[in-house]
């Protein structure tokens, strides 16, 4: 059906079945090199095409949500795990450590209750700190804060939803490896929730 529309462009949503619709794709002649290919995170992948032609990527665009890892943040993780590869959600899995940490200093306690009582407020409407330890030293010191770390801003609504997002668009390249520069990423408001 995808053939016969004769398509000027072709968005796949999907996970590990993309790989098949891709091999489809090409064996009906619509493939990436033929077509603009379009995916998502959940599809978004430098091994699992591996076995379709070489360089038959080349210009795929795809969605992430979140921020380019800074090659610091990749150097504290690669310390962690040398075999790392994909830093895929890096930035904002620091940022969610980070952020329960604070909120459990500020609260004085680790229970989950003590945790969602403070994130909002080590997120927003403070003093701007952008480490653990800058904003662990405050908090000691009876400041309130607002954790702005490696993702950028994190601020909560009253529902505990972010109210801040980044979209990063990352493009294939000639040896099949997705990458992203850092003018490809669109901040802003996430839309309240009704």
């Amino acid at each position: 059906k995808a053939k016969a529309a004769k398509p000027d462009a072709i968005a796949i949503i999907g996970f590990n079945e993309t790989t098949k619709v891709l091999t489809e794709l090409i064996k009906q002649g619509i493939g990436p090199d033929k077509v603009k290919t379009y995916l998502v995170d959940g599809n978004l992948s430098s091994q699992a095409y591996k076995d379709l032609p070489k360089g038959i990527m080349k210009g795929v665009k795809a969605t992430l949500p979140g921020v380019l890892t800074s090659d610091d943040l990749k150097k504290k993780l690669l310390e962690v795990d040398s075999k790392l590869t994909d830093f895929s959600y890096a930035p904002e899995s620091y940022d969610a450590v980070v952020l329960i940490a604070l909120a459990a200093e500020q609260g004085k306690g680790t229970d989950g209750k003590t945790i969602a009582a403070n994130l909002k407020s080590v997120s927003s409407g403070g003093t701007k700190c952008t480490s653990f330890k800058e904003c662990k030293d405050l908090i000691a010191a009876g400041t309130d804060i607002d954790y702005d770390g490696v993702s950028g801003p994190v601020d909560f609504d009253d529902n505990g939803d972010p109210t801040v997002a980044t979209m990063g668009v990352y493009e294939y390249t000639a040896n099949d490896k997705f990458e992203a520069k850092a003018d490809q990423f669109i901040t802003g408001a996430v839309p309240a929730q009704q």
